[in-house]
């Protein structure tokens, strides 16, 4: 009993160290992306897929958003909430090091499907050369 005790308390604080080392370079800017947008609840990860290493680098930035992202009335608000976060990621990261800017905009209505928009743009090259 003791063992299995042990056990997972060992395998708890794995998942945990592994998980708050891999964070901790974004943890500046969700914490920069929560004081613009309080309830917005981002989550940030970058780098590349473990199995593809030949991968773009990707920075992922999900959060909640108050306005439903999808019809294309919206147009306007995302593209105002897409630059708001770049400005964050150039402050707070290594924005030039990432090729990839992938944004999750996600409004959860209780009781319903979420509504989600995805956008994806490239870091052009002449910006990374630029800075």
């Amino acid at each position: 009993m003791l063992l299995v005790f042990a056990l997972a308390i060992a395998a708890s604080a794995s998942v945990w160290i592994f998980s708050y080392y891999h964070a901790k370079p974004f943890q500046p800017l969700q914490t920069a992306i929560h004081r613009a947008f309080p309830k917005a609840y981002p989550q940030v990860q970058g780098g590349q897929r473990r199995m593809h290493r030949n991968t773009p680098k990707t920075l992922r930035i999900t959060m909640q958003v108050g306005f439903d992202p999808e019809p294309p009335e919206a147009d306007q608000q995302v593209e105002e909430v897409i630059a708001r976060l770049e400005g964050l990621a150039r402050q707070h990261l290594e924005f030039t090091s990432y090729e990839i800017f992938e944004i999750h905009l996600v409004r959860r209505v209780p009781e319903h499907k979420a509504k989600m928009r995805t956008i994806t743009r490239e870091i052009p090259q002449s910006v990374k050369e630029a800075q």
